[in-house]
């Protein structure tokens, strides 16, 4: 792909989409994993549709593999990357400890499917994507999250309800926005994923009016993020900014500032951030907050230390289905408790592979605007890797899935940079 053709891409051409035409079915279904917080909303939530919303995922993840098998068969071979390699090794780990736990079949395969299942859909995608197809999927991305951003900012307009357990006791706040996400956290957590993105796009397009709708977008999924009154976010986004500046981009410095003024004046973020430093908020989280639970996984995993409790045994969804724990707050702590201390090296080797592929194929080979889009997904997706630090981030469906697709996207778009890199020096 030359830089000329992945211009027009995402200035929206009608130049044919390589990859995507040759099947509708996989090319809606493509689609759909794109726009996956509002597609499993709507099927999951409106009236009439739930059916569809427990199955939905499935159908794609059956048509792409379907799709894949025969593009593998017709002798499609795409560029086997480090992450994926670590990525099969989780895979493979995660399925023995399913088959060494057969007294709990039913929680041991829930587990299973929880750690893994989110993981094949990008595995799949470089058999069916091509670079030319990226930037139109990529402006889809960031429409959807601008349509959420603006639903955001109307339950923040409309002071939405919410329960009484989202704000802390001595705290006032008028509503803390959820959209089609259901969480404030999880809210937070893709706003704080798709700003930088979106503001990429703002930066790179050249058309007037597709980039004053993206810096619309800016503001809207910019206000959302702070709406969400959730700290792990707002926390989690400013040290992505910090670290991509430092290796990437030191412009973002000033970014940051503007961040600081904006935090330092506006005072629900104020006090949100101040609260995280008092005795209080401290004792509580090392009480029961947390800190204890953090501390617990350790406890889980000294058991076995190795190999962890057994999947679906502590600090996720399936514990709290089978009543062993409550969430942990923490996906890496989850990770600790339930796989061990192999487990969770092979799931941080697993990322740390991921973005250095990142850094290798897409940071250095991107050239001029493109270098935009992709600096700004790869904070985003930074972002999301420390808020599961302080979140279980990674048990949410819509998230976890479009982390690894958003990612993978990135890597597939990199393939065609060497020719836009040519023609950006031109």
């Amino acid at each position: 792909m030359n830089g000329q053709t992945a211009d027009a891409g995402i200035s929206g051409s009608q130049a044919q989409i390589a990859g995507l035409t040759n099947h509708r079915y996989v090319r809606w279904s493509i689609y759909a994993l794109v726009a996956f917080p509002i597609v499993d909303y709507a099927l999951r939530y409106l009236p009439g549709l739930h059916p569809l919303g427990a199955i939905w995922d499935k159908v794609v993840l059956l048509v792409l593999a379907i799709a894949a098998c025969a593009r593998y068969v017709s002798g499609v071979r795409p560029t086997w990357l480090r992450w994926q390699q670590v990525a099969l090794l989780f895979i493979l780990y995660v399925f023995a400890l399913m088959f060494s736990d057969l007294s709990h079949p039913v929680m041991a395969l829930e587990g299973f499917r929880m750690d893994i299942y989110y993981m094949l859909y990008p595995l799949l995608l470089p058999f069916l994507v091509e670079p030319d197809d990226v930037p139109k999927l990529l402006h889809a991305a960031a429409l959807v999250a601008i349509l959420v951003g603006v639903d955001g900012v109307y339950q923040y307009v409309m002071k939405t309800p919410i329960p009484s357990t989202w704000s802390d006791v001595n705290e006032q706040v008028r509503t803390r926005v959820f959209s089609v996400m259901v969480s404030p956290n999880e809210m937070g957590s893709y706003m704080a994923m798709m700003t930088p993105l979106v503001a990429g796009l703002a930066l790179y397009e050249r058309d007037k009016w597709r980039k004053g709708l993206y810096c619309f977008g800016v503001v809207v999924c910019g206000a959302s993020l702070v709406f969400t009154m959730a700290r792990g976010p707002w926390l989690a986004l400013t040290l992505a900014l910090l670290v991509v500046a430092a290796l990437v981009e030191r412009r973002l410095l000033i970014v940051l500032v503007i961040v600081a003024v904006i935090a330092f004046f506006l005072p629900p973020i104020h006090h949100r951030i101040a609260d995280l430093f008092s005795p209080v908020y401290l004792l509580k989280a090392s009480q029961s907050g947390r800190i204890a639970k953090w501390i617990t996984a350790f406890g889980v995993m000294s058991g076995n230390p190795l190999f962890g409790a057994g999947l679906g045994h502590y600090g996720g969804a399936v514990a709290s289905d089978f009543n062993y724990s409550t969430y942990s707050d923490n996906y890496y702590a989850k990770m600790l408790g339930e796989t061990g201390l192999v487990g969770l090296t092979l799931f941080i080797a697993l990322h740390l592979s991921l973005f250095a592929d990142l850094f290798k194929h897409a940071v250095r080979r991107a050239a001029g605007r493109s270098k935009y889009v992709v600096i700004g997904g790869l904070i985003g997706l930074l972002a999301v890797l420390f808020h599961n630090f302080i979140e279980n981030v990674f048990e949410y469906a819509p998230m976890v899935s479009i982390y690894f697709i958003y990612a993978t996207l990135l890597l597939i778009w990199s393939r065609g940079f060497d020719g836009e890199v040519r023609h950006e020096r031109t």
